[in-house]
């Protein structure tokens, strides 16, 4: 795997939902358009796409149907009888997408094919593929593309380990993007500096002291 799911998984469940919102709306809803009604806010869809006039242009079984498809097509499908029924503005891939993967999960089944899909999901595929390499800069924004969307669920589902849930890794990816995104650095090569140093002073921390991280309460050597 290309990053360190517990570490970056953690963060993500000390600064984001504590998960009770994604699950109770997965197990309390066996229709995608009613867990989609109840998780519209938690995925913050609200402020640019209204749910009702998504959920009543499309069917369940509408959507049952394309998850059956390679996943570009079906987020491309999607996003033009979006369009074309005047649910949304442009043709988009993080809307259509949230859809499918609600449509292609379970309540203890995470799609790895359709992986719920963001901004920050996009810039941690962007530089853990190396699709953005050297003095390139990481994207500022989600792809508008299905076809990239493609390409970022077949590394999701290439890199998943076996024993880690999916739902955690996107968790991973998410914490790990929104935290490079946020560095003072312009390119990947300045990204790279940074990530360098930050495992070099874990390790030597480890090496030298005994912890990676903090001393906590609990080790008996603490001064």
């Amino acid at each position: 795997m290309p990053i360190n799911v517990e570490y970056w998984s953690l963060q993500y469940s000390a600064r984001e939902d504590d998960e009770s919102t994604y699950e109770a709306a997965m197990q309390s809803h066996s229709a995608p358009l009613e867990r989609a009604r109840a998780l519209w806010d938690w995925k913050d869809l609200s402020r640019g796409v209204d749910v009702e006039a998504v959920t009543t242009v499309v069917s369940n079984d509408e959507l049952a149907a394309l998850t059956e498809r390679d996943p570009s097509d079906a987020v491309a499908t999607l996003s033009d009888r979006l369009v074309d029924r005047g649910a949304l503005a442009n043709r988009t891939v993080v809307t259509p997408a949230f859809l499918l993967h609600l449509a292609d999960s379970g309540p203890h089944a995470y799609s790895p094919r359709f992986p719920i899909f963001d901004a920050r999901c996009w810039v941690a595929f962007a530089y853990l593929s190396g699709d953005r390499t050297g003095d390139e800069s990481l994207p500022a924004s989600a792809t508008a593309s299905a076809d990239r969307f493609g390409e970022f669920s077949e590394f999701f589902q290439k890199t998943l380990p076996d024993s880690v849930n999916g739902r955690k890794y996107e968790q991973a990816l998410f914490r790990f993007g929104s935290y490079v995104s946020s560095l003072p650095a312009d390119t990947v090569d300045e990204v790279d500096a940074h990530l360098l140093a930050l495992e070099k002073a874990v390790t030597t921390s480890h090496d030298r002291d005994g912890f990676a991280l903090v001393q906590t309460s609990n080790d008996t050597d603490r001064v």
